[in-house]
Parts: structure tokens; sequence; C-alpha cells
């Protein structure tokens, strides 16, 4: 079948050799729909720069929704014309490794409760946020449910509540969806920056109620100036690790700064001479996949609401032989989500 491969770190081709994905006793075979570009994690893969990740060639993706086409002996979760997001190949033979492998024409989903239920130990945790994803949202651009789901389970991980004031820096998929799950949660003050005007103009549009350009604004007198105790959480939602000494300076007492963006370099120098004597800074770079499985009902039921517009973030889509154009659109900035057709 064919797919996404990263041959090694700068080398991605479309290839026609992966192994096609096999029917097990717990596991369904899914036919690739659609899959979105990941900034925090496809491109990092691209370039070599993800933490932990040297395994390569690697096929690409994990922001996928396909439809069912088989399922195993003991599948329940699952049935044939399903859709499900969150697909991966975990075992594709001998040269090719997973870099979740979701832009493939197949992949594979577990199901998660029937291998608890039947006493299996050691069931991958993953497997808990594979879900159904209703008829009635479009696939296509469901991709970036994958995005709202961890994003909204990473504002709970922060502990972001209606009385706190935020700074959300960085206005990508990420940093957008963060501004309208922390409008949807009730947050008194949603600060959101970026040197993109555009996009902060959209972060006003999905609910900040301030928007600050660094390059033209004093982001330090503008916070210092409206919230005068300080700032109860300031989140770097792109992985640019001087923001931990510029929110240092900016929090309250006892206030907390969330990481969220993955930086490709893993270390820093931390400036705490101007912060308060007590403070916390919180890495979440990670699915937490149960209780982001937790969730799932409550993301589309917000967007069967129409409380989250799929349109506003997803902006670019074509087809899987156009990645390179769509990988190009995300690097330089120039698209939001671009959402990869692989089998209509």
């Amino acid at each position: 079948m064919k797919g996404i491969v990263v041959e090694k770190p700068g080398v991605v081709r479309l290839k026609n050799d992966i192994p096609e994905p096999k029917v097990s006793t717990y596991s369904a075979v899914v036919e690739n729909i659609a899959c979105g570009i990941c900034n925090g994690t496809d491109l990092k893969i691209i370039d070599g720069h993800f933490k932990g990740f040297d395994t390569y060639p690697a096929v690409l993706g994990h922001e996928s929704i396909g439809r069912v086409i088989e399922v195993g002996n003991k599948v329940k979760s699952f049935k044939k014309g399903d859709h499900v997001l969150r697909t991966f190949l975990d075992d594709i033979g001998p040269y090719y490794f997973s870099g979740w492998g979701s832009f493939s024409e197949y992949s594979l989903v577990y199901d998660y409760q029937s291998m608890i239920d039947d006493g299996l130990t050691n069931v991958n945790d993953y497997y808990i946020a594979q879900q159904v994803v209703p008829h009635d949202i479009d696939p296509v651009k469901g991709v970036m449910i994958i995005t709202f789901k961890e994003v909204f389970t990473g504002l709970k991980s922060f502990g972001a509540l209606p009385d706190h004031s935020i700074v959300i820096n960085g206005c990508g998929p990420v940093g957008l969806s963060m501004v309208r799950f922390a409008r949807l949660l009730g947050v008194r003050k949603i600060i959101a920056s970026d040197i993109d005007q555009t996009r902060l103009e959209k972060a006003a549009e999905l609910g900040a109620h301030r928007i600050i350009n660094p390059l033209k604004e004093d982001i330090d007198k503008i916070i210092r100036e409206e919230e005068k105790d300080g700032l109860d959480l300031f989140i770097d939602a792109v992985g640019v690790n001087n923001l931990m000494n510029i929110g240092l300076n900016l929090i309250k007492f006892n206030g907390k700064i969330g990481i969220y963006g993955i930086s490709p370099n893993c270390s820093s120098n931390i400036d705490w001479s101007k912060a308060p004597y007590n403070w916390t800074i919180q890495f979440v770079q990670w699915p937490n996949v149960k209780t982001e499985a937790t969730l799932h009902n409550q993301v589309i039921d917000y967007i069967r609401q129409g409380m989250i517009q799929l349109d506003d973030f997803v902006t670019h889509i074509f087809p899987l032989e156009d990645f390179e154009k769509g990988i190009e659109l995300v690097k330089t900035k120039k698209a939001l989500k671009v959402s990869l057709v692989i089998k209509p």
C-alpha cells in the first residue's frame, strides 16, 4: 500500500511498498479517509528533532479518521462502516517503522474495552483513544478532533479555571484551539500572543479577550497594567524555551507556566530572579489518552452544536499525493491545519 515515509531526517517520499496491516482478534482494519499534518509531531519527525524518536524509515501521521472495513472476532466496540479516529500502524514488517503511520491507505484500531473485559494485561493505553466519530461530522475536516481532544485535556491538566487570567503564546492550530476551549470553559481573561496579525485576529474571533503582537506592543507592560496581581497561567503553545522566562516575570504568586509546545531544544536556562517566590512549571507534551477519551463526546457535542467550527481550523485540503505542498504550507505558517485526503 502507499503512504508517506520519512526515509531519514529531511527526506520524505510517497512510497508504494508498505505492508498492509492484518486483522487480529481484538483489532479492526481501517481504510484511512484523511489525516492532518501535525506541526508538533510530524514536522519534528521529518526534521529529526522529535525527542526519543530515531527509528527510520518511518511511516508518518497520527491525526487520522478512517472507516472500518474488517473486524476481529472479539471486537465489539467497532463495526464495519464506522468512522474511527487515531488509527495507526504498529507492526509493519522488518523494514518500515511507525511514526504512528496514519498517512497510509490502511491502518488499525484496537478494541480496548473488549481486551480489558477479557482480562488481558499490559493493554496499550493508547487504544482507549481510538473512538468512533459520528457520520454527520465531515471526516476530512474532522481530523482536527484529535488536536481538540489533546488541547482540551492539556487545559484541564494545567488547571484552567473560570476565575483565571491566562496568556496563550502562539496562534497556530494548538493555540487557537486553546483559546476556543478556554472560552468554552468560561475563563475570565484570555490573552492571545503571536507575531502574525491575521492569526491574532482569528484568536479574537474564537474568544480571546485581548490580543497582543509582541513585535508591536510591550507584553510585559500590558499585562502588568491589566492584571496587577499577575497571571494565573502562562502557556507556551509553540515550543520556544525562552517563553518560560517571560512568563515567570508575569505570573502571580503560586502561578503556573504551562509548556505545551514541543521544542527541538530540550534544555533551557531558567531565570526566576523576577518571579514570585512560589510558582510551577508544568510540561504537558504527551497525550493523556485516558482523560482524552472521557472528553470525546463533549468535543463531538461542541461541534454538533456549532460551538466549535471545523472550518475555523482546517484551512487547506489536498490529496495525499500533494503532501509536499501541504507540509510547505504548514512550515511557512501559510496554513493552519492541512488535511490530506487518502481514500475519500
